[in-house]
């Protein structure tokens, strides 16, 4: 009934209000929907970050965190990482960030978190890549939640460009110039044969044209083994057809999401099935912001979160294609992200 769908919100956090003016809305508030979202059991998360607000769904419970975050001094592209225990939020450009621990208000960052730049997910959880300079020479850095460097990869001079720094989908780090793309983490650094167009754990995918540029394949990559099992159909439109950085594959490795930048500079989402080849182009106004995370699947592969050019968050099932709305009312979203129930 309507009371059973109605929201119940419990404030963590107040702030006193002046005699004569309404309370200011409480930093940190709770909202209980009453019912699960997408029919999600598992206990993981949904965040997105706004130009004011960070907003966490829990979709097995219904639990929507709702925490206002400070402005920030850019309006360039951000690192939005989400640890166990927080969320990150940090500009490229040399500007404060700050972390969000969960349930908590927003606090500076510290350690080589504080220093700007790329900041990207590490091997393992609570692990951040970022990028640092010494005497003039780009490095790799690991850092742990504290901001502590654990261990660092040199970059070589003249080498890729630190700034189009984005996630392998594996804990590493991907890293693109005028000398090729590169894959760094903490086996050291490595040209790929290809650039990717989707990353995900253990694979990637490209296209390849041996021999003659009319004849394109898309290719499945083991990222380990470097295997490639070639996918049935036509070849996905690729280079420099499909922007940097590159789509994600869904964490069961049967679809990948991948925007495409066309000549009239359009964006256009395609979802395409890994064993397949089958490659569905959806209907939607996606945001332009490519350099930010406006995409992420869910852990259990089943739906795919899209930033639309609005600044609402899209829900796409991955079976059928269907193009839908979560259903809670949400601020202006410009990046989504994921955490994992097991953190």
């Amino acid at each position: 009934g309507a009371a059973a769908a109605a929201a119940a919100v419990v404030v963590l956090v107040t702030q006193p209000g002046q005699p004569g003016q309404p309370a200011p809305r409480p930093a940190v508030t709770v909202t209980n929907l009453g019912h699960r979202l997408l029919g999600t059991t598992a206990g993981w998360e949904l965040f997105g970050r706004g130009p004011g607000e960070l907003v966490s769904i829990e979709p097995a419970t219904g639990r929507v965190t709702w925490t206002r975050v400070p402005a920030l001094d850019s309006s360039g592209p951000v690192s939005f990482l989400i640890d166990p225990h927080q969320a990150i939020i940090r500009p490229l450009d040399y500007v404060p960030g700050y972390r969000v621990p969960d349930g908590g208000s927003p606090r500076g960052l510290s350690g080589l978190l504080s220093q700007g730049g790329p900041a990207l997910p590490g091997p393992r959880p609570g692990q951040v890549w970022v990028l640092t300079t010494s005497v003039g020479r780009a490095s790799l850095t690991l850092t742990g939640p504290s901001g502590a460097q654990v261990t660092s990869v040199p970059l070589p001079a003249g080498g890729p460009l630190p700034l189009t720094a984005t996630a392998d989908g594996s804990g590493g780090v991907l890293l693109t110039g005028d000398s090729g793309t590169f894959d760094a983490g903490l086996g050291g650094l490595r040209r790929l044969s290809l650039e990717p167009l989707a990353v995900g754990p253990g694979r990637w995918l490209g296209v390849t044209c041996p021999g003659h540029h009319e004849h394109c394949h898309t290719v499945l990559v083991d990222r380990t083994t470097g295997a490639q099992r070639t996918l049935p159909g036509p070849a996905l439109p690729h280079a420099p057809m499909t922007p940097w950085p590159p789509g994600i594959i869904a964490p069961d490795g049967a679809a990948a999401a991948i925007l495409e930048l066309s000549r009239g500079y359009q964006l256009s989402l395609h979802v395409v099935d890994l064993r397949s080849g089958a490659d569905r182009v959806l209907n939607l106004p996606v945001s332009q912001d490519v350099d930010n995370e406006i995409m992420a699947w869910s852990p259990d592969s089943k739906w795919l979160f899209v930033v639309t050019d609005v600044g609402a968050v899209q829900v796409v099932n991955a079976s059928t294609g269907q193009v839908g709305s979560l259903g809670v009312p949400l601020p202006f979203i410009s990046q989504v992200a994921v955490r994992d129930a097991s953190g």
